[in-house]
């Protein structure tokens, strides 16, 4: 089974984490924009107040250290741009060439986040 996981932080990251637990076998494959993978959300309130002053220090994984751990192919950088149900595969921009291809996948997880909305 190949899973893809749109969004990299928190959710996607908890996310890939447990499939990797439950199916040693799954090919697991996480597409994040940013270049961050699992970062501590909770302490965003304590960066922004000061409390913690280095970003890093709200990293709580690195792509190399959660491939490594896990066996995931994090792929960060990497945007998923259209979803295509019908051939069930994701289309992505790699950022950093601006080269696009077309992933497949048995299972499709979205994580995105969001962004907050003002009035």
């Amino acid at each position: 089974m190949k899973v893809v996981i749109i969004g990299g932080v928190a959710g996607g990251a908890t996310a890939a984490a447990r499939i990797r637990r439950l199916e040693e076998t799954a090919q697991v494959i996480i597409l994040e924009r940013s270049g961050y993978v699992s970062y501590a959300n909770c302490g965003l309130p304590y960066y922004i107040g000061g409390r913690i002053r280095s970003r890093e220090a709200l990293t709580l994984q690195t792509p190399e250290k959660f491939r490594k751990r896990f066996c995931i192919d994090v792929r960060t950088r990497h945007e998923a741009t259209a979803i295509n149900p019908d051939r069930k595969t994701v289309t992505v921009h790699e950022l950093e060439t601006g080269r696009v291809y077309e992933e497949s996948y048995d299972k499709l997880l979205l994580s995105p986040g969001a962004k907050p909305h003002r009035h």
